[in-house]
């Protein structure tokens, strides 16, 4: 694929995103609020599709289960603003071949994405701190629900800067916290990593073609120190590189609007008009506070720490990831990392993660 038909596939991705929203918004204009005001069971995998009042604002969750008695995992999408049920349904990891088979997990959309998008919400009030309160009084929420003395807590993507943070300061909530591409550090170094990774993918495949659009986004001085050229506009560039590379989402993904947004708009689990929330949700959440948080090496979780990382994985780089782990302080830590996998070992080694968690389950 050559550049005019690489911009020409981006451009008609942005049409038909504002053609879905405009239809989204005039049917929305049509009816109530798509929030779950009830318990609703869906037909995958076992789930409860409800909505909990948190801190003033109602957050929209799905409960995927078989057996009340199966410990309780919160789970933090990534994005942000990204909720992940959909790639159950995506990737055919539904029950009994996921984690709803030995856990009790609360995929949780918290303030602003998905169930829980609000056209009131500003994007400042999305604080990491209104985002830790809240995800305190949902883990209340499931320890009363399920009459757990504690539950477990996962983060993937930029979710794992909230989940970190929790498990520095929530210890009386949970057992233990399982970071999956874990997120560490901003700009350049970021980049860097990637790109000699993804150089030596490249030379192997014999991808000039890739290589060359490579090195049109970044400098790489004598000393191989790598710097972006536009930091302000790298990122859907940068993407599109990974892609190429099998270092995105899954190793398998080339695609952001074939695999991400064609998926997701197909999924069961939300109406259409949760799904243009959803959209609607992601763009809110780039603007936000917690966005721009960058989580601090001096780290000193209260609670054991359990990386999880995909060889191929240069979305949140598993080299920086590594480095936070050699750097933080724990009762005890673990790092497992998946050979075939990229930024989702849940979804693309669906057994083998589930393996290494049951490990740390009391």
């Amino acid at each position: 694929m050559n550049a005019k038909q690489m911009k020409m596939n981006k451009n008609m991705y942005r049409i038909i995103i504002s053609l879905l929203i405009s239809l989204g918004v005039f049917c929305m204009s049509c009816c109530k609020s798509t929030l779950v005001e009830k318990e609703e069971v869906l037909t995958i995998e076992n789930t409860i599709k409800t909505g909990v009042e948190i801190n003033g604002k109602r957050n929209g969750m799905f409960i995927s289960m078989t057996d009340e008695k199966n410990p309780v995992l919160l789970f933090i999408s990534g994005g942000p603003g990204v909720p992940e049920i959909w790639l159950n349904e995506a990737y055919k990891n539904e029950y009994p071949n996921n984690i709803s088979k030995y856990f009790t997990v609360c995929y949780w959309d918290y303030i602003g994405e998905g169930l829980s998008y609000d056209s009131k919400i500003k994007p400042e009030e999305i604080t990491l701190q209104r985002l830790a309160d809240d995800a305190h009084e949902v883990a209340q929420y499931l320890k009363k629900t399920y009459k757990k003395e504690k539950i477990y807590l996962m983060a993937h993507s930029s979710g794992t800067n909230l989940g970190l943070y929790l498990a520095q300061t929530c210890p009386e909530e949970f057992y233990c916290y399982f970071g999956m591409g874990q997120d560490y550090l901003k700009g350049d170094r970021r980049y860097e990593e990637g790109y000699y990774f993804m150089k030596d993918v490249f030379e192997k495949a014999g991808n000039e073609k890739a290589l060359k659009q490579m090195n049109k986004l970044v400098n790489i001085s004598e000393e191989g120190k790598v710097t972006v050229k536009k930091p302000s506009s790298i990122g859907k560039d940068w993407e599109e590189i990974l892609l190429m590379a099998g270092c995105a989402t899954t190793r398998e993904m080339r695609s952001d609007m074939k695999d991400i947004f064609f998926k997701q708009m197909g999924c069961k689990c939300y109406t259409f008009g949760e799904k243009i929330n959803y959209w609607k949700g992601k763009k809110l959440l780039s603007k936000s506070a917690y966005r721009e948080y960058v989580v601090n090496p001096d780290v000193k979780a209260k609670i054991p720490v359990i990386f999880i990382s995909g060889f191929y994985d240069y979305t949140t780089p598993i080299t920086l990831s590594k480095e936070l782990y050699e750097k933080l302080e724990a009762p005890a830590k673990y790092f497992y990392t998946f050979n075939n996998s990229a930024h989702s070992p849940l979804w693309e080694e669906n057994e083998l993660v589930i393996e290494a968690m049951l490990k740390h389950v009391r």
